[in-house]
């Protein structure tokens, strides 16, 4: 049986002598892992079409196993995105985080495009040179996935509390209790640490707007910073 799959290249692994073990992520069937056979050899063809972070058409055959790849279109390489070893690094990272936070073989073509559009936004930010957007979009798409996922970053009342932010107070990011908990009620969450009012607000315009939209907005590289650490506990303890 054949399968088609519009499907991103989420990592590769080399298997015996000329194979090599492919982690993608699909749009119909979500994360799956099949194998290439002979795509290492000197004349094989198929393994330009699969490097890491290519996006495009992936036919399979399926048997008995799980299947193997037998042919391989790539529709966007992301060359830029590929040529530059600063960004190339940051999207690695990223891409690995949402493959080990995505389970197997359940689709969510939300998150799919998702994924698309910020390797589509990151590849022409950084043909256009602009890395610090690149960095901005990255912190976007995580809280977006976060959320997509099933742990979206609560912003508009204390996750302790229940009761509404309110400006001029002091507010502090809990990753275990999965959002801003105001100064009252702060006491005793260990992992509890200071926010500034415009991290919340940019988590909130992180959420309530589309990945492409997010290049238009001007911060202090401070709550870029603050944002990064916020994503970066936030994974932590959702890979604990």
């Amino acid at each position: 049986m054949e399968i088609r799959y519009d499907a991103i290249v989420l990592r590769k692994r080399e298997v015996g002598e000329t194979d090599r073990l492919y982690t993608l992520y699909t749009r119909t069937a979500g994360k799956v892992q099949l194998i290439a056979k002979g795509v290492r050899k000197s004349e094989a063809k198929l393994a330009g079409q699969l490097e890491t972070l290519m996006q495009g058409l992936i036919i399979v055959v399926k048997g008995k196993g799980s299947g193997r790849i037998v042919g391989a279109v790539a529709e966007q390489s992301f060359l830029p995105l590929r040529m530059n070893g600063d960004v190339l690094k940051r999207v690695l990272e990223i891409v690995h985080l949402f493959e080990r936070l995505i389970d197997w073989d359940e689709s969510d073509e939300k998150l799919f495009n998702l994924l698309a559009l910020y390797l589509k936004t990151v590849d022409s930010l950084t043909r256009k040179n602009e890395k610090e957007k690149v960095y901005l979009v990255t912190e976007g798409f995580l809280v977006q996935m976060f959320s997509q996922i099933g742990y979206m970053i609560e912003t508009n009342q204390c996750v302790v509390s229940g009761n509404k932010l309110e400006k001029g107070k002091k507010y502090f990011f809990s990753p275990s209790a999965g959002g801003i908990v105001s100064q009252d009620a702060y006491i005793g969450i260990k992992d509890a640490f200071l926010v500034s009012e415009n991290s919340i607000k940019l988590i909130r315009l992180f959420l309530s707007n589309t990945l492409d939209t997010f290049s238009r907005i001007t911060i202090p590289s401070e709550t870029l910073q603050e944002i990064h650490n916020i994503n970066l506990r936030f994974s932590q303890w959702i890979e604990r």
